[in-house]
């Protein structure tokens, strides 16, 4: 199937690894120019030149998208390079780094500055990024976001200690279905997708911790199992799963699907 997507300038936030990283390349492998955010650089930068060696054009920018100054700043970086922005991936988001688990608290004992590490970066992050791009994609009339939300924004998935990262995740999904209404009459589509476990950061984390922390090692392979014997695919997903629905979204193919939530899973909501 022809996406359409050659010569498509593409946003994609949080696409220095991971997901983020998978849908930046398989954007580009179907021939769209991409500017890969991240507020690590040097993994942007390597994303890129990953994209140049495919053949497409690419651009890395750090920004803070919790910043709507910095993501002002990248779109206006965007179109004075590429002309347009065509497609835009709410992706960045945090729940483990190369230390391991993002800390979070029990709701309990949380309070508002702990709230804002996930409501800043997850709500405010997709709000920012949206309303940068909506104002260039109106005048163009055309347009697709697709924003990563997450299983944890609409089903508790057994995880304490996710009450905001929850909650942030969810009022993305409800965003997604509010704005697309909005932006319809001008050929912009929006959608989300909701990722069960996928093998990223965490499960590189866990095997580097294999003989230094073999409790947290064994933490993560005794989540990993019980969430595969419960998978009717019987597989933790990985990033290019998520890819690949991503930008079909983004593309034209997808021109008459608009406000939908895609759970992707591995059909653990069978279950």
């Amino acid at each position: 199937m022809d996406l359409n997507l050659k010569g498509k300038v593409a946003i994609v936030t949080g696409a220095g690894r991971g997901i983020g990283r998978a849908i930046a390349l398989r954007l580009a492998s179907d021939g769209a120019f991409v500017v890969v955010n991240d507020i690590d650089l040097a993994a942007a930068k390597d994303v890129a030149q990953d994209i140049v060696s495919l053949g497409s054009r690419s651009r890395a920018i750090e920004a803070d998208i919790s910043d709507a100054e910095q993501v002002t700043a990248m779109t206006n970086q965007t179109l004075d390079e590429f002309g347009k922005v065509d497609i835009l991936v709410n992706n960045a988001g945090i729940a483990y780094d190369e230390g391991g688990p993002v800390a979070r608290k029990l709701f309990e004992e949380s309070g508002p500055e702990d709230w804002r590490q996930d409501i800043d970066l997850i709500l405010y992050g997709t709000l920012h990024c949206t309303k940068a791009v909506i104002g260039p994609m109106i005048k163009q009339r055309s347009g697709s976001i697709v924003n990563i939300s997450s299983d944890q924004g609409r089903v508790n998935t057994g995880l304490k200690r996710r009450s905001i990262y929850g909650a942030a995740k969810g009022a993305v999904i409800a965003f997604t279905r509010n704005i697309a209404v909005e932006v319809a009459g001008y050929g912009i589509t929006v959608n989300s997708v909701c990722p069960g476990l996928i093998r990223t950061t965490r499960a590189l984390v866990a095997e580097k911790q294999k003989e230094t922390k073999p409790e947290e090692y064994e933490d993560y392979k005794n989540m990993e199992r019980t969430i595969v014997g419960t998978t009717p695919l019987g597989r933790i997903g990985e990033p290019d799963d998520i890819a690949k629905l991503v930008v079909f979204l983004a593309s034209d193919a997808a021109s008459w699907i608009t406000g939908q939530c895609y759970i992707i899973n591995g059909g653990a909501v069978m279950l």
